[in-house]
């Protein structure tokens, strides 16, 4: 096991973890269940301590310790025990920042503070999806910006700055690139993860086009800390089919190979169709991704926006009863400790509730704003604001037509 020294004293800022060799690339697998355990009952330690300073109340430390505990079990099913080591940072979800961090403490003490005082407290983002572009290569099944795709560039260079800036003054601590595909404008791309990479954690969603070995290494260098590979398919032909492109399951994932490589946090994306379940295509999904050595499978319902508005496309019971119940057991049992951690939102909206809306947004390829990819709902554009005088953002949606219960 590699050495952990003893965890830094309560009163610094930020918790670190030493690791004599922090520069080997890591996951899941590679490390022992002491050493998991040992990480784990740190970032809880670390959770304790954010109470303690954060809601200064000694009636009211406990049970909100207790009640933050109960919301993550609620979330994962189950006491998760999967973490993933990349670098000198722990990751356990593509959405929550690795730790230690700056990012992760204010995102931890931004929980207790709406837990603690949820009628009155004042809301902020946590977290948005920004796509940077209306370009293309592909003509996926299923997009969610179908009516928006190749035409002209909404945002300049500049103004997706600025819309990073704006957000970032909001206290958004991760961003997650999109599109279109955001590696079509890779220059531009670079640009915005180096200037926003200082505050917020930045991410890119991607369909693995023109994410080569040089381009990985750039937006590592840039300081991007991950990326998500959209693969609908393990079957070669049937990815492609999907995604309407003869070419990218093998782009894909060397896209992925490309990523792990630059030292990059790692996740594949499927979005699983009713066939898709039915057919028992999701456990040899997730036997596929494992090959490939990723962190993290991320299972995504379709949802009948975009290409698939108006469609037949909602999973129906058995479909989502399979897919909670390869959740559970893929996080949980120990058949299945070393394989990547599997994320499907749908367990906890359907639970907790949703937390778009409340705790982030989407940002279109045209600046509209929405609760999430997959609620079409605009609240306002992004756009209209920073071309005008005064540069603040109205007060956001907190709402999920889908789910209604926001967590």
């Amino acid at each position: 096991m590699r050495s952990i020294s003893t965890i830094a004293v309560p009163g610094k800022s930020l918790m670190q973890v030493y690791i004599s060799n922090p520069s080997k690339k890591q996951s899941s697998g590679n490390l022992s269940n002491a050493e998991k355990k040992i990480v784990w009952w740190a970032i809880k330690l670390r959770l304790f301590y954010l109470t303690c300073i954060t809601i200064k109340h000694p009636k009211r430390i406990m049970k909100l310790f207790a009640v933050m505990l109960k919301l993550r079990k609620n979330i994962w099913g189950g006491d998760l025990e999967k973490i993933h080591r990349i670098g000198n940072r722990y990751y356990y979800n593509i959405y929550t920042p690795g730790w230690p961090s700056k990012a992760y403490d204010d995102l931890i003490k931004s929980e207790l503070r709406r837990h603690a005082s949820p009628l009155t407290i004042s809301e902020k983002l946590s977290f948005i999806f920004f796509a940077v572009t209306r370009k293309c290569p592909l003509r996926c099944e299923h997009c969610f910006e179908w009516d928006n795709l190749n035409q002209k560039e909404s945002f300049t260079k500049e103004e997706l700055l600025k819309t990073v800036e704006l957000f970032q003054k909001e206290g958004v601590l991760q961003i997650h690139f999109s599109g279109g595909e955001p590696m079509v404008r890779i220059k531009d791309l670079l640009e915005v993860i180096k200037l926003a990479s200082n505050k917020s954690e930045c991410w890119v969603v991607t369909s693995g086009f023109n994410l080569t070995k040089e381009n990985a290494g750039l937006l590592k260098k840039a300081g991007c800390k991950g990326v998500v590979v959209s693969i609908d398919h393990y079957i070669p032909e049937l990815h492609n089919l999907f995604r309407n492109h003869p070419d990218s399951f093998n782009k894909a994932v060397e896209g992925v190979k490309a990523a792990r490589n630059a030292g990059l946090v790692t996740a594949v994306s499927v979005c699983a169709t009713k066939h898709f379940i039915s057919s028992g295509h999701t456990m040899p999904y997730i036997e596929f991704a494992k090959t490939l050595g990723v962190n993290f499978v991320q299972v995504l319902e379709p949802k009948n926006v975009g290409n698939y508005s108006g469609k037949d496309v909602l999973l129906e019971e058995q479909h989502i009863v399979q897919l909670e119940k390869i959740f559970t057991n893929v996080n949980h049992s120990p058949v299945y400790k070393d394989y990547p951690t599997l994320m499907y939102h749908g367990y906890h909206q359907r639970r907790v509730g949703c937390f778009s809306g409340s705790r982030s947004v989407y940002v279109d390829s045209v600046g509209d704003v929405h609760a999430c990819p997959f609620c079409h709902t605009s609240a306002y554009n992004i756009l209209d604001i920073i071309r005008g005088e005064h540069a603040t953002l109205p007060l956001k949606e907190n709402a999920c037509p889908r789910y209604e219960k926001i967590a």
